[in-house]
């Protein structure tokens, strides 16, 4: 414990140290503005002019110096803000979509068909592999595999 609290205290004096060399250099910074600002009347005075001229020769850098001046301060202005308590909105009711029932796709042996109503004459060689006709499978999804097999299905020659 008594480590971890001299680790703390060494990190809060380095803490206070930089910010002690950073208070030294904003009131030397302040100093050499103030001095700066001083001189800079008294050789307006001396030559006849008045601040107002200085600025408007100097009006574009002025300017572009002031807009981002203004632009900082306001998202200082902008992060200091409390955040507002929002009113709640109402949020659409969703209606549920109907379920689309999932279509049972027949798996059609292979083999040799005939007597589809589409084309009653055709015999349809369906292979191993490989697409089966859509008349058949149209046919076997509309009156169900065990049915289509008994009507249609041709036994094996030899």
């Amino acid at each position: 414990m008594t480590i971890q609290r001299e680790k703390e205290i060494e990190a809060l004096r380095s803490q206070l140290a930089t910010m002690e060399e950073a208070l030294e250099r904003e009131k030397k910074e302040q100093e050499t503005l103030g001095l700066a600002h001083e001189q800079l009347l008294s050789t307006l005075k001396e030559a006849g002019l008045n601040f107002e001229s200085f600025v408007r020769c100097f009006f574009k850098e002025t300017r572009r110096i002031i807009t981002r001046v203004e632009r900082e301060q306001s998202k200082v202005v902008e992060t200091r803000k409390p955040a507002k308590p929002s009113a709640k909105k109402t949020k659409p009711v969703k209606r549920r979509k109907r379920r689309v029932k999932p279509k049972l796709t027949i798996k059609i042996p292979a083999g040799r068909y005939t007597n589809v109503p589409a084309e009653p004459d055709k015999v349809f060689e369906v292979k191993e592999k490989g697409a089966r006709p859509k008349a058949i499978k149209a046919y076997a999804e509309e009156i169900g595999l065990d049915a289509f097999l008994k009507q249609c299905h041709l036994p094996e020659e030899g």
